[in-house]
């Protein structure tokens, strides 16, 4: 036998994290499309106008006139909007999933986890990215709430004051739901339509219970799904999670990134389950 047959193959190198993502940036550098933040930016703006001078006086004040019961179901799903529970729920979704992996080999537990880590790491991401920039801009603008409506009216504004009154504008609550929902809808397209309409109605909560005016609510809302397509954009760049699709919007590498949390296949289970339930032969 000679020593060719019997030599080892050469093991690869493993690349390092940083120098792999490196090289992911530079390869999707020709792959970017403009992003379009002027016309995103101004779309907000120009809707956030119009609530603050057609809607804000007479929602915020009609939230007092709205039905008891409404009041109380509002109140009782509008945390949800916290960055705690947002990060709670995140951090639940990461634990079921290294529990779910821990039965599967090896190969396919390092990849669900490390799928999962990374998706989990996006949403972590979009919310506290949204969740730093709304509470400097709160805490700048100083906007008194309608609980002060009769004292102040819609158009006062208390800069730097760092009271829960005059923290109105943008709603916290509301960039915080719509970042997580916005990174919800880019993961699962299929379900885009139902996390929107759930953004918009827990962000909706915020005026039902009258702490907050519709314009509020609706700069929360922007701010969040900004920061959830742009997290987006930034991970897409180096082919984490998403990659760039044909328009320039980021899409899942998973087609079916649900799937990852299922049981693998393995072609013998269904024989032997029928086997199992085959009943016995008789001589």
């Amino acid at each position: 036998m000679d020593a060719e047959s019997t030599s080892i193959p050469p093991t690869r190198k493993k690349i390092p994290f940083r120098q792999a993502l490196l090289r992911r940036y530079a390869v999707r550098r020709t792959l970017r499309r403009p992003i379009p933040w002027i016309v995103y930016t101004l779309s907000a703006i120009n809707i956030v106008a119009i609530a603050l001078f057609i809607l804000d006086a007479p929602l915020g004040q009609g939230a007092k006139t709205l039905p008891p019961h409404l009041i109380a179901l509002a109140n009782a799903v509008t945390d949800l909007g916290r960055l705690v529970w947002v990060l709670v729920m995140v951090s639940a979704v990461l634990a079921a999933s290294v529990f779910a992996a821990a039965r599967l080999s090896d190969g396919r537990r390092r990849f669900r986890l490390s799928y999962v880590e990374r998706v989990a790491a996006y949403v972590a991401m979009s919310v506290l990215s949204a969740s730093i920039s709304v509470h400097i801009l709160k805490y700048a603008i100083g906007r008194a709430r309608p609980l002060v409506y009769d004292q102040y009216g819609i158009f006062s504004l208390h800069p730097f004051n760092g009271d829960f009154l005059f923290q109105s504008f943008p709603s916290a609550h509301s960039a915080h739901v719509g970042a997580l929902f916005a990174a919800l809808a880019l993961l699962f397209p299929r379900l885009r339509a139902l996390f929107i309409g759930l953004a918009l109605w827990l962000a909706a909560t915020r005026v039902i219970i009258g702490v907050h005016y519709p314009s509020d609510v609706i700069a929360g809302l922007a701010l969040g799904f900004w920061f959830g397509y742009a997290t987006a954009i930034v991970f897409s760049r180096f082919g984490l999670v998403f990659s760039l699709g044909l328009a320039g919007w980021p899409v899942p590498r998973l087609r079916h990134p649900g799937r990852i949390f299922r049981a693998p296949y393995r072609p013998g289970r269904a024989s032997e389950a029928a086997a199992k339930d085959r009943p016995p032969e008789t001589g």
